[in-house]
């Protein structure tokens, strides 16, 4: 029987949005809501790779009517394809476009402080591990995927940690997060490939 898969805690608070888009005549209502939607999902540089049914998901709304708005956020200059996260990605990776005028991904790089360019620099490095982890392990080849599990295992200690702060207990929000990073890749270590007779070890 397939063990039932928790859920991973939504930890977004807020969403960076181009706030030209606000007095943009082209851009509705329903389209800034997508818009918002692929903000709340992107990183420093803007740049996200969620998929169109995630977005629909959480507003609401089906694929086809996602797509038909992104359309209209690439044609008003919105939204724009950039580089893929790490090699073979299947999904597609988009940038929102807060200056119109900063074409080139090196430049906005370029722009953000050095406390965020490392912050940046942690997540990807994070991602590609991860991403090469599943492609290691049989776990890639089966519904159960090895990075969703580890997101969840993530989610769940970072909830123990807050709810360690609430009652009184103190840790470093730096050492929280990496606290969280290092016990999820420790519990996926345990892993053995799922749903086969064989025990694990």
């Amino acid at each position: 029987m397939r063990p039932e898969q928790l859920k991973a805690k939504d930890l977004r608070a807020f969403a960076v949005v181009p706030i030209r888009a606000l007095k943009d005549a082209r851009i509705t209502p329903s389209t800034f809501l997508v818009l918002a939607a692929f903000c709340s999902y992107a990183d420093q540089m803007g740049r996200t790779f969620v998929s169109h049914l995630r977005i629909g998901q959480d507003i609401g709304i089906t694929k086809s009517g996602v797509a038909y708005h992104v359309r209209k956020l690439r044609k008003a200059g919105y939204i724009v394809y950039c580089k893929p996260f790490y090699k073979n990605q299947k999904s597609t990776s988009n940038r929102i476009v807060f200056d119109p005028k900063v074409k080139h991904e090196e430049t906005i790089r370029s722009r953000l402080s050095a406390k965020h360019q490392m912050e940046l620099a942690e997540a990807e490095t994070r991602m590609k591990q991860e991403h090469e982890q599943a492609i290691a392990t049989p776990n890639a080849l089966n519904g159960l995927d090895r990075s969703t599990l580890m997101a969840d295992f993530q989610s769940l200690t970072t909830d123990f940690f807050t709810s360690a702060i609430s009652s009184g207990w103190i840790i470093h929000p730096d050492k929280l997060r990496r606290g969280s990073v290092m016990l999820a890749n420790q519990a996926s270590e345990l892993l053995s490939e799922p749903y086969s007779d064989r025990s694990a070890v």
